[in-house]
């Protein structure tokens, strides 16, 4: 009896001991469900949409969580260590599939899942290629037999053209970036190809955890940054209130290829839809739990745009940067002072309801002026404006006098122009005294608060508005330090008559002061007294002639050049006729795209708003042009380094 109470309970004992070691077994398919892990790195905006996409990509082919399959969520929620326990936890034999979002994810679960013993489906990866698990660019289908995803290479070149659009002057961008995370990698090299097309610097900063990158964001800043770009990193991510805080106490903006970020300050935000893109990773999730074979399915890029826009967040920024009428028109979402709008939402431009009567004044023949006026007719035109629909023109041009400029603005007034468009510092001026109710834009001017229009670029008379067009005199400074260095002393003709010619000497000789550089000044207050004055200039032993731009000057620059060339002296200009004409350097503002810029004032007017509520303009856009015939006549090296730089070599 004894033996058999004692065989019993050893085999009792051993039943035990086999029930114990196979519970894990018995748990995990208890339900008899298909059991999928789903693996986040971190908790974001963007993976709460594609998680949504997915989840009704799932029901939509009968799988819901609880009915017919049993999804576990696991967030590592930014931290590396946990996402590798995490890996390692889901990929130990107990589901049927893991999904993973995030280059992190997808490596961490990768290299856990080895032996492709869990099938494997993947999505919010920006380049699958470089994130060292097995899959070539080359050969969609070359990639491991069980393991099947999405890239979504969010759109960086189109995010920073739209920056571009959004403000032309657009020279030097900030980016903070982990250099461990492969996404983000990939997305800066794309970054400085197309900063490198458009003439942009990239200004970089490594961050390696989410507490530095606000740090990291005013290091940016204080390296001339004028805007901050967010890519796809999840470091930065986590911590995209401290770049858009710093950002804005610095009173530049943030855009990104986050979207959501608009809610927290950016002004823009370029990326893919991802609630489609989790959609498609749950479709394909679905194909291959119903029997699909991963090993079959090519890796392929998916990224459907989505753009939100802040109108808010434009307001208080030192540059101007403005949302086109067309860019708003395709924005999903835009923000303003009264909420979130939808597309649907969003007011179409008003429409024309009379025959706008134009009146261009322009005080001479300038060739800028008459790139300024081109660029305004086909600003007008992209408007989707049409001259005898929505506008009627006149243009009246003085010839340089004074008499004839009061003249033609009285005109303008007796004909009951509906909208005035000034060329030049003296037309505003004279504007200025004569035009009380009826709108104006002013362009071609260097600085319309000099010349009386307002005390800053928002607080301004309450029927004038226009495009600021000063010239490039602190990037000049910077140039001949940087290329002509045993430049010392540098001269330059004023007229003291014209505010516009003030405001550019006094910006010119504070840059020069910083740079160590001696600025001599000659005034002229007539063309006839051009010639005398440059001789003046350059027997004072000046290196160079650095010539403001002015209206007396800008008539008379072949008597400028004569005088300089004859004394051996380069001359640096900044308008393209000038460079034309001879000036071995210049740095000029695109005069057409101040018009293009001035045409959008005109628009906005016309459908309706008051020119009181649009703050005044300015372009930054510099073209650099070397005159190689210019720099041989007087015996000047261009340095090679200049000239490879140049947006256009005359004479090579």
């Amino acid at each position: 009896m004894k033996r058999l109470w004692l065989g019993l309970f050893l085999i009792i004992a051993a039943s035990s001991v086999l029930l114990i070691s196979d519970w894990n077994q018995r748990v995990v398919h208890s339900s008899q469900l298909p059991r999928v892990a789903f693996v986040q790195h971190v908790s974001q905006k963007v993976f709460d949409d594609a998680i949504q996409g997915m989840n009704e990509a799932l029901a939509e082919e009968g799988l819901t969580d609880g009915q017919t399959i049993s999804l576990q969520k696991f967030n590592a929620e930014g931290d590396v260590g946990t996402g590798n326990t995490i890996a390692k936890q889901v990929s130990a034999g107990g589901y049927d599939m893991i999904i993973t979002m995030s280059t992190l994810s997808l490596q961490s679960v990768a290299n856990a899942n080895k032996d492709g013993k869990t099938k494997h489906v993947f999505g919010l990866v920006s380049d699958p290629s470089i994130a060292g698990v097995g899959i070539s660019k080359a050969n969609p289908l070359d990639h491991p037999k069980h393991l099947a995803g999405l890239g979504t290479m969010q759109p960086v070149e189109n995010a920073f053209r739209t920056a571009r659009r959004v403000f032309p002057g657009l020279k030097k961008v900030g980016v903070a970036w982990n250099a461990t995370e492969a996404n983000s990698e990939a997305t800066v090299k794309v970054a400085r190809a197309v900063s490198k097309e458009l003439g942009i610097e990239l200004i970089e900063t490594n961050v390696d955890s989410s507490p530095n990158v606000g740090q990291g964001a005013e290091a940016l800043i204080g390296r001339g940054a004028q805007a901050i770009w967010v890519g796809g990193d999840l470091t930065v991510m986590v911590a995209v209130d401290s770049v858009i805080g710093a950002a804005r106490r610095a009173h530049i903006p943030v855009f990104s290829n986050t979207p959501d970020f608009t809610k927290k300050g950016a002004i823009f935000d370029l990326g893919a839809n991802y609630y489609q893109v989790g959609h498609d990773v749950g479709k394909m999730a679905a194909s291959v739990l119903k029997g699909q074979d991963p090993a079959t399915i090519p890796i392929r890029n998916v990224v459907p745009e989505k753009l939100f826009l802040n109108r808010s967040a434009l307001r208080g920024l030192k540059d101007n940067w403005t949302f086109p009428e067309d860019l708003v028109a395709k924005a999903a979402i835009v923000i303003d002072d009264q909420g979130e709008h939808s597309r649907e939402q969003v007011p179409a431009p008003k429409a024309i309801t009379k025959l706008w009567k134009l009146r261009l004044v322009q005080l001479n023949n300038a060739a800028e002026v008459e790139e300024t006026e081109h660029g305004l007719r086909e600003g007008l035109l992209a408007q989707k404006l049409a001259e005898g629909r929505d506008y009627e023109f006149k243009v009246g041009n003085a010839q340089a006098d004074m008499a004839t400029l009061n003249t033609l603005v009285d005109a303008a007034l007796s004909e009951n122009a509906d909208l005035i468009v000034t060329f030049s510092t003296p037309t505003l001026q004279v504007a200025l005294r004569k035009v009380e109710k009826t709108p104006v834009v002013y362009t071609y001017v260097a600085t319309g608060l000099a010349a009386g229009v307002g005390r800053s670029r928002t607080d301004h008379r309450k029927n004038f508005t226009g495009v600021d067009v000063m010239g490039a005199y602190p990037e000049m400074v910077t140039l001949i330090k940087t290329h002509f260095p045993k430049i010392k002393r540098i001269g330059t003709l004023y007229s003291p008559a014209e505010a516009n010619m003030i405001a550019a000497l006094e910006l010119l000789q504070d840059a020069a002061k910083k740079a160590g550089i001696e600025v001599i000044g000659v005034p002229v207050n007539a063309s006839t007294e051009v010639s005398d004055a440059a001789l003046a200039l350059t027997a004072k032993g000046v290196d160079a002639i650095v010539q403001v731009a002015g209206n007396i000057t800008a008539i008379s620059f072949g008597t400028i050049l004569q005088a300089a060339n004859k004394a051996k002296v380069p001359t640096f200009a900044f308008t393209k006729p000038q460079a034309l004409a001879g000036a071995p350097v210049t740095l000029a503002r695109d005069y057409e795209e101040s018009g293009k810029l001035t045409a959008e004032l005109v628009a906005r007017i016309m459908r309706g708003e008051n020119p009181q509520s649009i703050p005044i303009q300015a372009l930054n856009v510099d073209h650099l042009m070397v005159n190689m015939e210019g720099a041989r006549a007087i015996g000047l090296n261009i340095p090679e380094a200049l000239a490879k730089r140049a947006d256009q070599v005359i004479g090579q």
